[in-house]
């Protein structure tokens, strides 16, 4: 992390000779030489072409810093691959230099001549037949710039973050690895709802790295050369690839191991960070061999991405409609209540009782830092008004559009735009639970979504706001059948800034557990 900060700090003077250099000249009326790569990139239209002084005005040259590594085999053929930092903006293509490329180390900074070159497109695009005559490297620097992506984002902006060092949390390797599996030719990812090929050339050192079920990867990002519908990315070493992959979940774990009890969506004054989530424990968990995640969703309708429509990768979707606690750490016993929230872990907001004491196995700053690899900083992660919200509970950390949580609490308003489409099959799949079904109970039919067939169970939206209640969620499970006896109904607890932690845990409309 330090590295990459050093390399930070020197963007604002890089920053600098960039913009020097490519302003045009107004007193005496000359264009700059240099062109950025970003308007290298927008003179392609879709048809290979010449690179004219009248397309380039004027211009004959483009600078970037060299990311492919060419000493790791795991290159396309030929090819050197830059990118140029501006304010505020990332863009990078490719290079057509032949045996050269194995001239030139990841960092360096480099002057490449462009004038009359031909710009081409084979998957990805690429500047063709430059020389090495064409290229002076003019610096060097000790680390490369890299953007965390959602594969979501990378297909909504494809050609801004091509030939860009990027990194992907979170992906599943689709279909699952068989034993013994390589990451040698191309190996597909699932992103949330989107594909993203990763290519290994059988030439890379880690070629025979076996194949992980999920995993964080990191790499050269290009338009896949065989699949112009797809976008690949090029790991540039083993240790760009990082084994991520849940445990096997034990077969004895059963039914509902853990449910929702409980939460606070609106505690008084500001909600950043004092949002917080009741559960309880069926069965005795060690989080840290069997891990759990809860995503919370608020769907107000200017949320990103998709706003105003449904989500376009369900859970996994991100952005500000659904963020990821990851339970990892720590343990709960049979029958205890524990919780999951803001890192303030107040019981009604700011200077009201502390929750510290209370078994608390993920709290995260969200407001400021997001959530744990789903999920931008966020003030509000479950709405106080308007479209539905909720909660959902996976076993594992890794989701993905497909992934089908094991409870769900939803409540709000009615809406269905931001919710469900049931022609284009988008929205939030449901656990089979007290209140909602994955099939219509009678006819049998699918309904995988929220708010589609019988699946229209929320908990309303309480007023007065802004007072902070507790959202107690009463039923009765049996811990030996691992089912609901009394279906979980809710009641709105009136907290103070004083109220004990204690109000949490006790009381007619707390859920209990009968064998």
């Amino acid at each position: 992390m330090k590295k990459y900060l050093n390399y930070i700090f020197l963007l604002p003077l890089l920053m600098f000779l960039l913009q020097a250099c490519e302003k045009r000249n107004f007193l005496d009326g000359t264009l700059s030489p240099y062109i950025t790569i970003e308007d290298v990139r927008q003179i392609h239209k879709g048809t290979d072409i010449q690179m004219t002084a009248e397309l380039l005005n004027q211009a004959q040259q483009t600078r970037g810093v060299v990311i492919s590594n060419t000493q790791s085999g795991n290159v396309p053929e030929g090819m050197m691959i830059v990118q140029q930092v501006q304010p505020g903006k990332l863009h990078g293509i490719a290079l057509k230099v032949g045996d050269i490329a194995a001239n030139y180390r990841v960092g360096d900074s480099i002057l490449v001549n462009i004038s009359n070159k031909q710009l081409k497109r084979e998957g990805f695009l690429y500047v063709d037949a430059v020389t090495a005559a064409d290229i002076e490297v003019v610096a060097t620097v000790s680390q490369i710039y890299r953007r965390n992506l959602t594969a979501s984002a990378i297909y909504q902006r494809p050609n801004e973050f091509e030939g860009t060092y990027v990194q992907i949390i979170g992906g599943e390797m689709f279909p699952r690895p068989e034993p013994g599996q390589t990451f040698s030719g191309v190996k597909r990812m699932v992103n949330g709802a989107d594909t993203l090929n990763i290519r290994t050339l059988p030439s890379a050192p880690f070629a025979n790295l076996s194949v992980p079920r999920n995993i964080n990867v990191q790499g050269i990002l290009l338009g896949d050369s065989e699949n112009a519908a797809v976008m690949a990315i090029w790991p540039r070493m083993a240790s760009d690839i990082l084994d991520i992959s849940d445990p096997e979940i034990p077969g004895d774990l059963g039914a509902m191991p853990l449910v929702f009890t409980g939460y606070c969506a609106d505690p008084q004054g500001g909600d950043g960070n004092y949002e917080y989530i009741q559960l309880r424990a069926n069965v005795d968990i060690n989080f840290a061999e069997i891990p759990f995640a809860v995503v919370t969703t608020n769907n107000a309708g200017g949320n990103q991405p998709n706003a105003g429509a449904p989500p376009g990768a369900g859970w996994a979707t991100g952005g500000a409609r659904t963020l990821k606690f990851n339970l990892t750490e720590g343990s709960v016993r049979k029958g205890e209540f524990f919780y999951v929230g803001g890192h303030q872990r107040r019981i009604n907001g700011a200077n009201s009782t502390s929750l510290a004491e209370l078994n608390w196995v993920r709290a995260i700053p969200y407001a400021t830092s997001g959530g744990d690899g789903l999920g931008n900083s966020n003030s509000n992660i479950l709405a106080n008004s308007g479209n539905a919200s909720g909660m959902a509970l996976f076993v594992g950390t890794n989701i993905n559009e497909a992934t089908v949580p094991i409870d769900l609490v939803m409540f709000g308003g009615s809406g269905t735009a931001t919710i469900v489409d049931s022609v284009n099959n988008l929205g939030y799949r449901v656990a089979n639970n007290d209140h909602y079904r994955p099939f219509h109970p009678e006819t049998g039919q699918a309904q995988p979504f929220f708010s589609m067939g019988t699946n229209q169970y929320r908990i309303p939206h309480f007023l007065p706001a802004d007072v902070g209640l507790f959202i107690q969620l009463g039923g009765v499970f049996n811990t030996t059948t691992r089912t609901w006896e009394t279906a979980r109904s809710y009641n709105a607890k009136q907290l103070t800034k004083q109220s004990p932690a204690s109000d949490l845990e006790v009381g007619e409309f707390v859920t209990r557990q009968t064998e």
